[in-house]
């Protein structure tokens, strides 16, 4: 609930020097010393900004000043949503911006009348990816095939 009256805008998926910004903030918070926190505009654009398939950057501001808080880049399937990356400002450790984020697009995935979300690519023993098994129930493709994940 902390964050349902962030200001929600679907913009065009285009460089934007203020995403920019926010993204390697981001990336120096939360990934300092892992290569994306050093990101040319060129690697951004070329990481988030290309699809071959219906996307959407999606920004979230505080509704008093405007400020960007956070962005998402999703992509929108016959079946569901693809989480492809989401930043937000990370100097806000308690924000709990990415909770959110993931709650959000549950509720959108519904709203749309799609079956599923997807997290990406998860490593189970990464303490950075151990957010994405508190969203149960949780599949993941394994050997080509869709199988049921536990949390452990």
């Amino acid at each position: 609930k902390t964050h349902v009256n962030l200001a929600i805008d679907f913009v065009p998926l285009t460089f934007s020097s203020e995403h920019y910004a926010l993204y390697l903030k981001y990336q120096s918070i939360r990934h300092a010393g892992g290569g994306m926190d050093q990101d040319s505009r060129d690697q951004y654009a070329q990481f988030l900004l290309q699809s071959r398939v219906r996307t959407h950057l999606i920004e979230f501001r505080e509704p008093s000043d405007r400020r960007l808080s956070m962005v998402s880049i999703v992509d929108q399937l016959a079946d569901g949503l693809s989480a492809v990356y989401t930043f937000y400002d990370a100097s806000e450790p308690r924000a709990k911006y990415g909770i959110y984020n993931i709650l959000w697009q549950i509720r959108w995935a519904q709203e749309c009348g799609l079956p599923f979300l997807y997290l990406g690519y998860w490593i189970r023993e990464s303490p950075k990816m151990s957010y994405k098994s508190d969203f149960q129930p949780m599949q993941g493709l394994v050997h080509g095939r869709w199988a049921a994940l536990g949390t452990a």
